[in-house]
């Protein structure tokens, strides 16, 4: 879906992504790394496949987009490095030589090594264009900014469907969905104003109401 967001025309992805193609820049939140992995150290049974899952999507998103960077708006990891989730890591790294990443890190991620996952750390808050870049949305705006944030993992219950990830889209700030397939989310209050895009991994809709 195009829309234009501060003076930029952009592509709302239907898996949970935003492409830039001024800066032909795929920018995603939320990927939560080893989230499956620190859950079975905790004891808790969680199935397997979910860092493959979400890094063949990202390898379907930059092939379909043929973006030459991938930004990710914080929270790499869901908690520790695992040699496991590293390795894959690793693996989808070499397919993808050609793409800059680049990371700023989130909450999650006091224990990131980018330079051992061969990406460049950002520092929350870097600007390109008419943006800002953030983890988590800040209260207000104080300038002409817009920013460019995930950290909410934002849904929307709809009527027989159920919780739907969806960006969110203000006038100043637009809020990614998590990116992860295993995350939780936010359900987008009703005194919450803008609008909202839902995707649900083939489809977007646009949910141009109050929420």
């Amino acid at each position: 879906m195009a829309v234009d967001i501060a003076g930029e025309s952009m592509q709302l992805l239907s898996d949970r992504a935003l492409f830039w193609p001024a800066q032909n820049r795929l920018l995603i939140a939320d990927l939560h790394l080893g989230k499956g992995n620190t859950f079975r150290e905790w004891g808790i049974g969680i199935p397997t496949g979910g860092t493959a899952h979400d890094l063949n999507r990202l390898t379907a998103l930059l092939a379909h987009t043929q973006a030459k960077s991938l930004w990710i708006l914080g929270d790499m990891l869901h908690a520790n490095h695992h040699d496991a989730v590293d390795a894959q890591w690793a693996r989808f790294r070499s397919q993808h030589a050609s793409v800059d990443f680049a990371v700023l890190p989130g909450n999650h991620d006091r224990h990131l090594d980018a330079g051992k996952l061969g990406i460049k750390q950002l520092h929350d808050g870097t600007r390109d264009g008419p943006f800002i870049f953030r983890h988590a949305p800040q209260p207000a705006q104080t300038d002409n900014a817009h920013e460019l944030a995930g950290h909410i993992h934002p849904v929307v219950r709809l009527p027989g469907v159920g919780l739907t990830p969806v960006f969110w889209l203000r006038a100043q700030r637009t809020v990614l969905p998590a990116f992860s397939a295993f995350t939780g989310g936010y359900v987008m209050p009703l005194r919450e104003t803008g609008f909202c895009v839902a995707c649900n991994g083939s489809s977007l809709v646009s949910l141009k109401r109050r929420f």
